[in-house]
């Protein structure tokens, strides 16, 4: 889900609509067919699962059950979408083929340079699985996972924990909706006929799982079908094709840590985007390679 102009007036508003343009450019230059533009709807609703008068309902295109209003948060002018998964696999791809390599393990630790502590610290490399994998210069973009930025500095990185399902309804929808009541749920139709549904996140903590090992909740992806049951007639008998969990990464004050790390020469930070990460991924990525090879 990508918003031009919901992130103004925040430290990340001008990175948040310079991003937006660049999903549209990438988007176009590396074919991606999920990305297009769509109306997003806010929608309050009861949770009666009566269907209410057609004034109501005039501008909404499949939310018709406990709808109490609506208001357009964003047009096609303003509003976006891209599968993330696509994005980050057409992106590697496009990298791969320019040289780089993807090794998968577990960080350890950063590996220093021997030095008398009067500079600015240099690492030499990451400890990979006790391997030391050499390296002019380090970007820590970990997501929740901090334990290894917290060496280098001090910021704790916090994950909140978000369920959601993909619900499938035999038609291409072509309209988000944030909703006011049963929790606030939101829900991201996809040009795939697929629906995504997340919502009911879990309090910020330290995450102690790991990737790959995220524990899905069955009760809490129950409870989102069901909350979808409620506010639309065309989800009633819709099948589910996914249910995932997924940490969203936060600071302790909720704005992204970017830069170059304090007392480091060759160490850098890009993490904490929070729900936005997709969003604002194209534009910190850029604004990261700019500040490693131009200073």
């Amino acid at each position: 889900f990508l918003a031009k102009d919901w992130n103004d007036g925040s430290p990340v508003g001008m990175l948040a609509r310079k991003s937006f343009d660049m999903h549209e450019q990438v988007a176009k230059e590396l074919n991606l067919p999920s990305y297009r533009r769509l109306k997003c709807m806010g929608v309050a609703v009861d949770g009666t699962g009566s269907k209410p008068g057609g004034a109501k309902l005039k501008d909404l295109e499949w939310t018709d059950l406990g709808v109490q209003g609506a208001r357009l948060m964003g047009d096609e002018t303003t509003i976006a979408q891209v599968n993330p998964k696509e994005l980050v696999d057409a992106m590697w791809s496009f990298a791969e083929r320019k040289g780089s390599t993807f090794r998968k393990g577990i960080v350890e630790r950063l590996e220093y340079a021997g030095g008398d502590g009067s500079r600015a610290k240099r690492v030499t490399g990451v400890v990979i699985d006790g391997a030391i994998v050499p390296a002019e210069s380090v970007v820590m973009s970990m997501g929740p996972w901090g334990s290894v930025l917290q060496q280098a500095m001090d910021c704790t990185m916090l994950g909140v924990k978000y369920h959601s399902v993909l619900m499938r309804t035999g038609r291409v929808l072509n309209e988000a909706v944030f909703f006011s009541g049963l929790g606030d749920p939101e829900v991201y139709p996809r040009n795939d006929g697929h629906t995504y549904v997340t919502g009911f996140p879990d309090p910020p903590r330290v995450v102690s799982e790991v990737p790959d090992e995220v524990e899905v909740r069955e009760e809490m992806c129950t409870r989102l079908v069901d909350t979808m049951k409620k506010v639309s007639s065309e989800m009633d008998g819709a099948e589910i094709a996914l249910k995932q969990s997924c940490y969203l990464p936060f600071t302790k004050d909720s704005v992204p840590c970017m830069g170059i790390v304090p007392k480091h020469s060759n160490v850098y930070v890009a993490t904490g985007h929070g729900c936005w990460g997709v969003m604002n991924s194209l534009a910190s990525g850029l604004a990261m390679s700019e500040l490693i090879i131009d200073g």
